[in-house]
């Protein structure tokens, strides 16, 4: 990375994750000059991707949601990248000790083993009236009210709640706004599998934003922003002190109020407050083969578990291997015992995948997490309880990341919220 050796900036970026290399690519291109700190020694964050031997293990089972918003923000900076979208006709649940056909579509819904007459007949008109849904009629609304006025048998319940949990990586339908989670339901956008994982995203981001001229520095911490009228002050734990005409904290909310100083420490805070993180347990293990190739991805309906297999005919694994990926959806505020429940998971993948254990090459057990710094709260009013990225009232200081905006949810609203931050600064400031 280079040195740095300029101390004023028209924007500093602190957060060199998917968001924070958005805005810098973003601003850079726009004229501004812009300096990123990050704190760890390789960009990336969330989105980091570790190559073992040829199997690419990102942080925890990844896919990306082609909803459109974040597409086109990787469009816009020309970053490329491949990959393959999720065969929905072989997922399988999980209920009662046996696997069964999901039933998402007329098809399944005929043949799977999962349902009844009655609980069939109940899943088919609910599935059409999800397909036609308004979701501004369900804003604030939790998704278990909804379940509790809509839905009769026990394993629809379930398989609405499994539906839930795989679009938004929650465990609380108590919580959950039904008006996005229902949405997304019903919608069931294609997932994108990522050929060499998901630090392509973050390779073609980072060199995309030197490009353009921004400047990078890793291993960098940041230990406090101070506001100003006219420019702010980062100061930096080495002691040095750069000076920035803008600032995109692109950062989980409760470091944004730790870092801020002054000024806006009140509106930071209340974000922070407001904020509830979604955490998970996750296991990721390389094979050098699958005993069972045909189990590709399996939603466990009776626990918040999900298994998917991701490497076939995406490139994640050497040819013969399997990366395997479960994840156990930990509920907020949630005491888990990290080996209980990496047991709970090792179990599952026995019925799974028999005779797993000696296959095993790599493997990466992340007990807690952090998915989400916010899960989408019907409290809230869903995405319009979101701050904006703009602090108000104070000059030029933004936010940025997956708990900012109104767009999307996800790396989606991470990728939108940094670009909605650096056009505004680039009318004020370039």
């Amino acid at each position: 990375m280079q040195e740095v050796s300029s101390p004023s900036f028209d924007a500093v970026v602190v957060g060199g994750g998917l968001a924070g290399l958005t805005a810098a690519t973003i601003l850079a291109r726009g004229g501004c000059s812009v300096l990123l700190f990050e704190k760890a020694n390789q960009l990336g964050g969330r989105a980091r991707t570790k190559d073992h031997h040829g199997f690419f293990f990102n942080q925890g089972i990844h896919a990306l949601y082609l909803t459109g918003t974040g597409e086109a923000v990787l469009r816009e900076l020309d970053v490329t990248y491949q990959g393959k979208r999720s065969e929905r006709e072989s997922y399988e649940a999980y209920a009662k000790g046996s696997f069964h056909r999901l039933p998402i579509d007329p098809v399944s819904l005929r043949t799977t083993t999962l349902l009844q007459e009655e609980s069939r007949m109940e899943l088919g008109s609910l599935l059409m009236r999800l397909a036609t849904l308004r979701p501004e009629s369900l804003v604030g609304m939790s998704l278990q009210d909804w379940l509790d006025q809509q839905v009769v048998h026990p394993v629809v319940r379930q398989f609405v709640e499994a539906g839930a949990r795989l679009a938004t990586y929650t465990h609380a339908p108590q919580l959950l706004d039904a008006s996005f989670t229902l949405d997304l339901v019903g919608k069931r956008p294609d997932a994108l599998r990522l050929d060499g994982g998901w630090q392509t995203l973050v390779d073609g981001l980072s060199t995309q934003a030197q490009a353009a001229g921004a400047r990078i520095s890793t291993r960098t911490r940041v230990v406090a922003v101070e506001t100003g009228q006219e420019a702010h002050l980062i100061h930096l734990t080495d002691g040095r002190t750069v000076q920035a005409r803008a600032v995109v904290l692109a950062i989980e909310p409760a470091r944004a109020a730790e870092l801020v100083v002054n000024g806006p420490q009140h509106i930071l805070r209340s974000y922070a407050e407001q904020t509830i993180p979604l955490y998970a347990a996750c296991l990721d293990l390389a094979l050098e083969r699958l005993p069972h190739p045909e189990r590709l991805t399996v939603l466990h309906l009776e626990r918040p578990l999900f298994y998917a297999n991701h490497a076939p005919n995406v490139r994640l694994a050497p040819e013969g291997g399997a990366l395997l990926h479960l994840i156990k959806y930990l509920a907020p505020d949630e005491q888990s015992d990290a080996d209980a429940n990496r047991a709970e998971m090792e179990a599952w993948l026995d019925q799974l995948q028999p005779d797993w254990r000696e296959a095993v090459v790599e493997q990466q057990f992340l007990p807690h997490m952090l998915v989400s710094s916010d899960l989408l709260q019907a409290r809230r009013q869903g995405l319009s309880g979101r701050p904006e990225p703009a602090v108000p009232l104070y000059n030029q200081l933004y936010v940025a990341g997956d708990w900012v905006g109104m767009v999307d949810h996800l790396a989606n609203a991470s990728l939108v919220s940094a670009q909605t931050a650096a056009h505004l600064i680039l009318k004020r400031t370039c």
